[in-house]
């Protein structure tokens, strides 16, 4: 998890609130958050790719193994490949927060979903 935050503080990306790698790597922190805030994930922005905020969860929001083994992966800069979830996975989580953004995100990946199905 540390490492996941240094190569992110490379590439410019900050969490949004004030909380530092080695408090987010902590799990009692994290069940604190959970218990008291409500807190899901934690959005990390960056100044260089403002189009592109970077949500890192709190708790596994599912099994990483199944999920790793079927991920997309790409290159998001130079030298750092990262994997993606599956389009179901991301509707499924999507759906357990049921946020405004997220219902409206959901419509457009069944969307893409959908169009990368018939291809």
């Amino acid at each position: 998890m540390l490492n996941a935050f240094a190569a992110l503080a490379d590439l410019g990306y900050r969490p949004l609130v004030p909380i530092t790698a080695g408090q987010f790597a902590d799990p009692e922190q994290r069940r604190r958050w959970i218990d008291e805030k409500g807190m899901q994930a934690l959005n990390l922005h960056s100044e260089r790719f403002r189009t592109t905020p970077i949500d890192l969860f709190v708790t596994e929001p599912f099994d990483f193994t199944v999920e790793y083994s079927s991920a997309m992966h790409a290159e998001i800069a130079p030298g750092l490949a990262v994997r993606f979830v599956s389009i179901d996975t991301l509707i499924a989580m999507k759906e357990q927060v049921g946020r405004a953004n997220d219902l409206d995100d959901i419509e457009h990946l069944r969307i893409l979903r959908d169009e990368r199905n018939r291809s």
